[in-house]
């Protein structure tokens, strides 16, 4: 959970004979950085850390470990938004996910269970999910974001829940190292995180995630959208990717059903268009 910063789909590639589509670049000063594909070359075959992953890594925990950890902090500056995302996410969740929140609401099912991705300080935990499911567990690789969350929702000034509904695991682990217990999973959310993983370690992930989620279960992306292509964010390491290159991986890198999406409302006209997405493996 990081802060919104400041728009005919492409033929499936797979097909033989039929190249992906190329989205083009540019950074936060306007400069043109090329395709993503040779951006990614250029991340991949760079400089690693000591565990041998790409500094890309590195240099956006470096970023986040000097934030503080408030919703100003992880929403640079924007945590006034978080009543208006917190409510938008609920009626998002409800259109795309009503008929299981119904089915427990009458008792035909047991406890739905969600996982926060890219948790930050629990700020989507707190505001939204913990609301709508008995159990959350929360994912976050900065150590002093993932203990603030710990400590708002289960510290002694935590608030009490009457419903019983609690957060259960605080995971101190970067997203592309995350495996979900079988599974577990109803729902799993992931708000202003992705845009830290490499296109090849999103794909992974969301595979993993699979095995995570229950039969019936969902995925929930809620992220900026560059107008085209993708915006490189040279601060922070992280990428603004469009629209049409979401649906691009959903669809034909993953092969997935995109179940609904739309796009925030109300937020401050000099951010970047904000979208949610519903998506799962196509069933067959």
């Amino acid at each position: 959970d990081r802060f919104p910063k400041t728009r005919r789909r492409p033929r499936p590639w797979s097909v033989s004979l039929i190249m992906p589509p190329v989205f083009k670049g540019l950074d936060d000063s306007g400069n043109s950085i090329g395709t993503n594909v040779s951006f990614w070359k250029a991340v991949a075959a760079g400089a690693k850390d000591g565990n041998g992953k790409p500094l890309w890594y590195k240099k956006g925990l470096d970023y986040w470990d000097a934030v503080e950890p408030t919703d100003d902090g992880v929403l640079g500056g924007y945590g006034h938004v978080s009543e208006r995302d917190a409510m938008e996410n609920g009626e998002f969740l409800e259109e795309t996910f009503g008929s299981v929140l119904a089915e427990r609401a009458a008792g035909a099912r047991g406890p739905l269970v969600a996982c926060d991705c890219g948790a930050g300080i629990g700020r989507v935990t707190t505001s939204f999910l913990i609301h709508k499911f008995d159990e959350v567990d929360l994912v976050e690789p900065v150590v002093h974001f993932i203990e603030k969350a710990e400590a708002l929702l289960n510290g002694p000034n935590a608030p009490t829940r009457t419903n019983g509904h609690k957060a259960v695991n605080f995971f101190a682990l970067p997203l592309e190292g995350f495996e979900p217990a079988p599974n577990r999973y109803d729902a799993v959310w992931f708000q202003w995180c992705v845009g830290h993983l490499t296109d090849d370690d999103f794909v992974s992930l969301f595979n993993r995630c699979v095995v995570g989620l229950k039969p019936d279960g969902m995925i929930f992306v809620k992220e900026n959208n560059a107008k085209e292509g993708f915006v490189l964010d040279t601060e922070d390491s992280s990428l603004t990717r469009s629209h049409k290159y979401f649906m691009f991986l959903f669809e034909d890198v993953l092969g997935w059903e995109v179940v609904k999406h739309r796009t925030q409302k109300d937020f401050p006209s000099e951010l970047f268009t904000v979208r949610m997405y519903a998506v799962r493996p196509k069933r067959v």
